[in-house]
């Protein structure tokens, strides 16, 4: 192996592939970084067995080869250097020599044959979205995801694809609150519904690597899913600077969720967003040490509605804010944390909260984004 790269490019690649290493591992070959040189790219790849993610970039490659070495060493190595041309190159050794303009290093590897073997899946049916689109989405739901693993089928996303309705629908839950997001699906040869529970460690990795612009294309198999950002030119593997994750998909069947969501209510509140957001941090400075109540009282009559929460040792606080309220007057109790998680997800200047009773779980929706909702389980009293 001998090539030449930019440092710039060079790090960014480590920064986004090197997260999936841990010291804390018993196989010490998943603390390393698979390198491989070939056809003007340098190929990055790390694994956790669960998840692997496998990153491509030109460089200048004088001679092909594979080999792999400690990630983290490697990774902050690199991020040292100053910006420009770095040469890489093999020895006989198995160690890595690493030229810049005023330093070297060698970093001592081990044969690439010792690395575990990634999966392919086949890469016929596939879907294409946008990448903002979905980036935003998974961040609007990732919160949501339980984050033990008791309850296997909810630690992760729900993607449910439809695309005789050109849909892409992501669902997150814990059990307290759930939140499910909607967005298009720009191209797919696929023609049933489909649905797959991605671990939400995979999510977390797609967000962090996701960038705003150009678009994500979509493959999945029996027990894996792979996402290509950004797709490769002609589709072929090997071709182009693109980033791929693999990963196991949630075997089990996901919480009929649907049927958690009311389709009445008996009262309805419209509210300004940043108000309520203002409202509801100012009196969680009260709320009670563990259980972080707060009051929420809807008054139909004076079109009001009444934040307040109680702490005997520290104090009390209430806001009244104005609102529209149609239905009946309420009052329910929420975990402010949840309900300001829900707050801070939704776009648009106004929040509608819709309740059937002071037991039900209540729902959060903007008019101004039709395609997300959040629902929240209140305190029960």
């Amino acid at each position: 192996m001998k090539l030449t790269i930019l440092q710039e490019n060079l790090n960014k690649i480590l920064s986004q592939i090197g997260r999936l290493t841990s010291n804390k591992t018993t196989l010490p070959i998943l603390n390393n970084v698979l390198i491989e040189a070939e056809r003007g790219l340098l190929k990055l790849t790390t694994t956790n067995l669960e998840i692997a993610i496998n990153s491509q970039i030109r460089a200048k490659v004088d001679k092909e080869a594979k080999i792999t070495i400690p990630c983290q060493i490697f990774a902050n190595y690199i991020n040292l250097l100053d910006k420009g041309p770095i040469d890489i190159e093999l020895l006989d050794t198995n160690e890595l020599n690493i030229k810049s303009k005023n330093s070297w290093t060698k970093i001592k590897g081990t044969i690439a044959e010792e690395f575990p073997i990634i999966p392919q899946i086949e890469r016929k049916n596939f879907i294409k979205i946008k990448a903002l689109d979905f980036k935003k989405c998974l961040d609007k739901v990732l919160f949501t995801v339980s984050p033990t693993e008791n309850r296997a089928e909810i630690s992760g996303v729900l993607f449910s694809f439809q695309p005789e309705k050109k849909i892409l629908t992501l669902v997150g839950t814990d059990s307290y609150r759930l939140a499910e997001k909607s967005l298009a699906i720009i191209d797919t040869n696929i023609n049933e519904k489909k649905d797959v529970i991605v671990p939400a460690r995979t999510i977390s990795e797609l967000t962090r690597i996701v960038e705003d612009g150009g678009e994500v294309e979509i493959f999945f198999s029996e027990n894996q899913i792979l996402f290509i950002y950004p797709p490769r030119p002609d589709g072929r593997v090997g071709a182009g600077e693109s980033t791929e994750i693999i990963s196991r998909i949630i075997n089990g069947e996901y919480p009929n969720y649907k049927q958690l969501i009311p389709q009445s209510f008996a009262t309805r509140a419209l509210l300004e967003k940043d108000a309520l957001l203002k409202a509801v941090k100012a009196v969680s400075l009260f709320t009670k040490t563990g259980l972080n109540d707060i009051n929420l009282k809807f008054d139909a009559a004076s079109d009001k509605t009444l934040i307040s929460s109680l702490n005997s040792q520290v104090g009390e606080s209430q806001i009244d804010l104005k609102s529209e309220i149609k239905g009946e007057d309420k009052e329910i109790v929420f975990n402010y944390r949840y309900l300001l998680d829900g707050l801070l997800n939704l776009d648009g200047v106004e929040v509608s909260v819709n309740m059937v009773n002071d037991n039900s779980p209540a729902l959060l929706t903007s008019p101004d984004e039709k395609d997300y909702l959040y629902l929240v389980m209140p305190i029960k009293k």
